[in-house]
């Protein structure tokens, strides 16, 4: 069992991962059980309603019986914005809290990530996903970006975000490290990214 499996199932005090609120615990998550990388987290209602996409940078702590603060602030927006569901994809699927200690790329693992985002999108007929990455700073996050937003483009998927984009020029990450930095999510602050 790895470190960070155990810091999953092993929740100390003061842990970043939180219990799910009523009725939110997910019911969509790509693959079951797996403590190294996710393609799919959310909650889909049954009323066939498109759900909010949030296209984040790659997971964290979040699983199917646990929440972290991302993850809760996509859900608390998907109720501010009227959507009837919420869904989690990343950038990259590998599970780890802190980008710099992401592994090197895996194009077999970008390209399972990208097969299961495209094919969730094309079945629900989503036309746009909210650009939620922020800052990328290693290599096997820039490059998985880059495929994810081919991909995007080929389908015609836009892209919105709720705040001016960062320095670099990305969608601002849900939950920045300054709270001053976080985006105000409401449908009057939604701007489309090119």
């Amino acid at each position: 069992m790895s470190a960070f499996s155990k810091f999953l199932d092993n929740r100390p005090k003061g842990s970043r991962k939180c219990k799910y609120d009523e009725n939110q615990t997910p019911n969509i998550i790509k693959p079951k059980q797996n403590e190294l990388y996710r393609f799919l987290l959310g909650r889909l209602d049954k009323d066939g309603k498109k759900p909010l996409v949030a296209l984040c940078m790659n997971p964290s702590a979040a699983n199917d019986k646990w929440s972290d603060a991302t993850v809760n602030i996509v859900i608390e927006a998907s109720k501010e914005l009227g959507y009837s569901g919420w869904l989690v994809v990343n950038i990259y699927p590998e599970r780890e809290p802190n980008q710099r200690k992401l592994g090197e790329f895996k194009d077999d693992l970008a390209k399972k990530n990208i097969k299961a985002i495209k094919d969730f999108l094309l079945e629900r007929k989503i036309t746009e996903v909210w650009g939620a990455w922020g800052d990328l700073k290693c290599k096997s996050l820039k490059r998985a970006k880059e495929m994810i937003l081919e991909m995007l483009k080929e389908q015609k998927i836009k892209i919105f975000h709720f705040a001016d984009t960062t320095k670099l020029g990305n969608p601002r990450h849900p939950n920045p490290r300054l709270l001053s930095m976080r985006p105000k999510v409401t449908k009057e602050n939604k701007r489309y990214w090119s």
